[in-house]
């Protein structure tokens, strides 16, 4: 047992720490009691780094009247009894009581005093003094104190008097019979159990830390990640400067950090957390006990479950694996080389082939040309089973492990790019461009940069590489030439170019289809073709000199090795049918996919790109409910590290969906698992955050609302291209409408008449929001300009897109209205809520226009219409939880239809549903029985009961009885 004298933490440090609320009053409870004159006992448990010392530091910092004197242990073979003690009671007497401020431990001796007294009696005489007292003793690190000391403490304590004794350790397992029995019998004894933070207590800690950067979904990334740890929370706000948009970088603690971890762990469970850190984290124990070479290593892993390092499942195969992954990756980081190498080495002949070949690309220190073509038939084998992700990183392996100057070894590169591109990985693509650049100049080099640059949102510089790749390619193998023109299709088809994408789609599927063969989705029915998972050029291609002598194994020998993804057709023929929407309108887009099936069983993986583009032109063309369907099918069917040649486009559009049909908290859960996924295009975080930021707007957080939408235009502004501008545009847009601000809404959206950069896009994307915009346009006095816009739409061929039309009723409806022209107005208003019908409902927008016939009502003198109405449209607003727009409701209501002075509460506060639902409850119904009667679900009368006791401030179904029966609502009628 050693001394370590401790000095309170930095005040940056006492600034992070965030939580521990009970733990800390458990704390001040026991040093009243100890100022009182009653001794007490605190037992602070908890993993290594969990914040036993910091808990407590920050205890003792805020201490005020008390003498503390506070000593660390270390792991000793053979502590000396008393040790701990003799410590603490050295430092008492080098103290010279009321010179070091109240409440700091006491500052060591400059030099070591002679003999001090040790023993219990010196211990109660310093507790005695009563210029010193109270006491406040920290031990840390207890689980490593000798026994004598331990027991004479805890004596101590036992014997009354002004002391709080702390004592912060991992586990009490070491501690012999007599120190526990001590422990237990200790009044009074307070046990503080730390785990991880809570979500809430893990939150303000990134809130601290990051500011305005925080957000709730970065804020559970980090959590899940650390699992509330705060050691491992704080290394990772350490790294998040560096973070790619959408997640952290994998961070590393310091190796001071680990070594103090690990500090106590016998040498055995040292070895099994290194070799479960080359195995990833975790891994059944017999392969655990093959990697260290021990016939069974399950005795090294009892101390590192208690010690909660690892986690261990015992069933059919015991499995363990780290707790952490932060501390995972840091211990895997601070492994010295040649002990990394060894243990991957160990692990490559203990797992199957495929995870074997990662190790012994781990193992590798030079060339290794026969490695290198084992991971190549591993690729083929990965991309054959439609694992684009895996055989992208496998081709890299590959390429690390070739000769740097040999031709084939930059065609891997180019090959693992392309899969990088069409797996819709575009973070990690965009850490490649250097590398490619530094190739030497070719065809396929021109298209890798032209993907990278695509991956860093530079579309017009990835447009021109790509264009200049295909005139090269002219003599190229058919099936090259078809990726190629596909990808151009999709670069266009983001910059809004429907023509150019038409035509690309159109190359492309000319090249890639068999002679004689039929396109995939004609009305004559499906067929498919395939293509080898790696291509190679034809004999007379012209793009390629061919490769120097040497490099690979025979699997290349004969030419450069080019990887062809799979579903290339079907991918054309999506993008084909999303460039004849951009040009000519929706439904002329979805003609195209006449022939997709709607059955699920009949759709492929490699169907997902046109199911994803029916799905998206359907909610453009007000399909709403078929639009949901196949959008919800798409990302139910796709699988990590599969094709995604069109990222989360799926998800955002999916989100869309859920927005305007009414399932809002759907729409936050789409957007933050798409946020989460690996493979996005870059343009995919800013239209997700710009939902995001609708969502929130719509809900009444303003203050989200708006973090959302600077996140938004963070991520957009790198972006050379306008989709996401639209994006922000359209989030900025509905901020202002949710605040009641049209000018704010007009301002936004003037991106609408930027025909030169939107106008194709907005023919896909526009009609649902149009009705939002004519309704601005003409609350600003502008309804010219809003008949200009919806004319505009409806001379593009979208005449009948029923939300169009919405927009064009209820704009005329709005210029009769300000005509005095009320009865036209309110047929107009009929029309355009009768034009929302089943599988195309905007309730949002139903629930204004309901607002709007409530306006015109009382304008012509009928009240009960308008009651009617405006209850409506509360009711709408109180099930989609749209604060702002039911708070604008009773707005109108209040100016337009003055409640009579007798009105009763019942009828003031409550809306008509809810006013029914309280007339049966007055006459006793049972939730199901009112359910029956009004043709609507338990839970949705539930709902309505839960309102009606908020707005009544009643608690109880017998109060709510007793004052529908006491304002006569209960007249019997059913």
């Amino acid at each position: 047992m050693a001394w370590i004298p401790r000095r309170p933490a930095p005040a940056e440090r006492v600034r992070m720490f965030t939580g521990r609320l009970s733990e800390s009053r458990a704390l001040r409870a026991a040093a009243d009691s100890a100022r009182a004159g009653t001794a007490a006992v605190v037992l602070v448990q908890g993993p290594p780094g969990v914040g036993k010392t910091a808990l407590v530091r920050r205890f003792l910092a805020g201490l005020s009247g008390f003498s503390v004197l506070e000593s660390a242990a270390t792991p000793s073979l053979a502590p000396s009894d008393g040790d701990c003690l003799s410590r603490l009671l050295r430092q008492a007497a080098v103290r010279v009581p009321g010179r070091s401020p109240a409440g700091e431990p006491s500052a060591p001796a400059r030099e070591k005093p002679a003999a001090v007294a040790s023993g219990p009696r010196a211990l109660r005489e310093f507790l005695d003094m009563p210029a010193a007292a109270p006491w406040a003793l920290f031990v840390d690190d207890a689980q490593w104190a000798d026994g004598a000391s331990l027991k004479v403490l805890l004596e101590a304590a036992r014997e009354g008097g002004p002391l709080c004794l702390v004592l912060a350790a991992r586990h009490t397992r070491g501690w012999d019979e007599e120190v526990l029995r001590a422990l237990h019998t200790v009044a009074p004894l307070t046990h503080v159990d730390l785990a991880g933070l809570g979500e809430a207590e893990a939150g303000a800690l990134v809130a601290t830390a990051l500011g305005d950067l925080a957000d709730d979904v970065l804020t559970r990334r980090l959590v899940l990640r650390s699992g509330g740890h705060p050691l491992y929370l704080r290394s990772l706000l350490d790294g998040h400067t560096t973070a790619r948009p959408g997640g952290p970088p994998r961070p590393a603690l310091p190796a001071s950090v680990v070594r103090r971890q690990l500090k106590g762990v016998p040498a055995e469970g040292v070895a099994a957390l290194e070799a479960l850190a080359v195995l990833g984290g975790s891994a059944t124990v017999p392969t655990l006990s093959t990697v260290l070479g021990a016939p069974d290593c399950a005795s090294a892993l009892d101390p590192l479950v208690h010690e909660e390092f690892i986690t261990r499942t015992d069933v059919h195969v015991p499995t363990v694996a780290i707790r952490h992954g932060v501390f995972r990756d840091a211990l895997y980081d601070t492994l010295p080389a040649a002990r990394r190498r060894a243990l991957h080495v160990a692990a490559a002949g203990a797992v199957d082939e495929r995870r074997g070949l990662a190790h012994k690309v781990a193992a590798a220190e030079t060339v290794d040309i026969r490695l290198s073509a084992d991971l190549l038939e591993t690729a083929a084998h990965e991309l054959a089973e439609g694992g684009l992700l895996h055989a992208a990183r496998t081709l890299l392996s590959a390429a690390s492990l070739s000769h740097a100057d040999d031709h084939r070894t930059d065609h891997l590169l180019y090959g693992a790019v392309r899969l990088l591109f069409w797996a819709g990985a575009d973070a990690e693509l965009s850490r490649h461009g250097e590398a490619v650049a530094a190739r030497r100049p070719c065809p396929w080099r021109d298209e890798a940069l032209g993907l990278t640059e695509f991956a860093a949102g530079r579309l017009t510089s990835a447009r021109r590489l790509l264009d200049q790749a295909g005139q090269s390619l002219r003599g190229a193998h058919p099936g090259q030439r078809a990726v190629v023109r596909t990808e151009l299709a999709l670069v266009h088809a983001i910059l809004g170019q429907g023509e150019a994408t038409r035509h690309h789609a159109d190359q492309a599927l000319r090249e890639a289809a068999p002679e004689g063969e039929a396109c995939p989705y004609g009305p004559a029915g499906r067929h498919r073709g395939t293509y080898p998972a790696m291509d190679r050029p034809a004999p007379d291609e012209a793009a390629d000199a061919g490769p120097p002598s040497g490099g690979l194994l025979e699997v290349c020998a004969q030419g450069p090795c080019v990887v062809v993804p799979p579903g290339v057709r079907q991918a054309a023929r999506a993008l084909a049918a999303y460039g004849t929407a951009l040009r000519d309108g929706p439904r002329a887009g979805l003609d195209l996919l006449a022939g997709l099936p709607e059955d699920a069983d009949r759709i492929g993986e490699e169907d997902l790109p046109a199911l994803t583009v029916r799905g998206i032109l359907r909610l453009a063309d007000a399909q709403l409910s078929s639009g949901t369907t196949d959008l919800t099918m798409v990302t139910a069917r796709r699988r990590p590290g599969a094709a995604r040649l069109l990222g989360t486009s799926a998800s955002v559009h999916l989100a869309m969906c859920h927005l305007l049909g009414g399932d809002w908290n759907r729409a936050v859960r789409e957007v933050e698992t798409a946020l989460d996924d690996e493979q996005g295009r870059c343009f995919d975080p800013p239209a997700l955050w710009s939902l995001r930021s609708v969502l929130d707007a719509f809900r009444g957080d303003a203050g989200a609302a708006e973090a959302g939408l600077r996140r938004a235009r963070g991520l957009a502004q790198p972006l050379d291209f306008g989709g996401p501008q639209y994006h922000t545009a359209m989030a900025r847009a509905m901020g202002a409408r949710a605040r009641g601000d049209h000018r704010g809404v007009v301002d936004a959206l003037q991106i609408l008449a930027e025909r030169s950069a939107h106008s194709e896009r907005v023919r896909i994307v526009s009609t649902s929001w149009l009705p939002f915009f004519a309704e601005s346009l003409v609350e600003c006095g502008l309804a010219d300009l809003a008949r200009a816009a919806v004319a505009e739409l409806t001379a593009t061929g979208a005449a009948a897109n029923p939300h169009l039309r919405v927009a064009d009723v209820w704009l005329r409806g709005r210029t009769a209205e300000a005509a005095g022209a009320h009865e036209a107005a309110l047929g107009r208003y009929a029309e355009a809520v009768g034009l929302l019908g089943p599988g195309r409902d905007i309730p949002l927008v139903r629930g204004l226009l309901e607002i709007s016939r409530g306006r015109v009502s009382a304008a012509l003198g009928a009240a009960g219409a308008a009651r009617a109405y405006f209850d409506s449209a509360e009711d709408v607003f109180t099930r989609l939880g749209a604060r702002p727009f039911l708070e604008e409701c009773r707005a109108e209501r209040r100016a337009r239809v003055p409640e009579r002075p007798d009105t009763s509460a019942l009828d003031r506060l409550l809306t008509g549903r809810e006013r029914e639902v309280t007339r049966l409850v007055g006459l006793g119904c049972t939730n199901r029985e009112i359910a029956d009667e009004l043709t609507l679900s338990v839970k949705t009368i539930e709902y309505h009961l839960r309102g009606v006791f908020v707005k009544l401030g009643l608690r109880s179904r017998g109060e709510l009885r007793r004052r529908v029966q006491e304002a006569g609502g209960a007249d019997g009628r059913r």
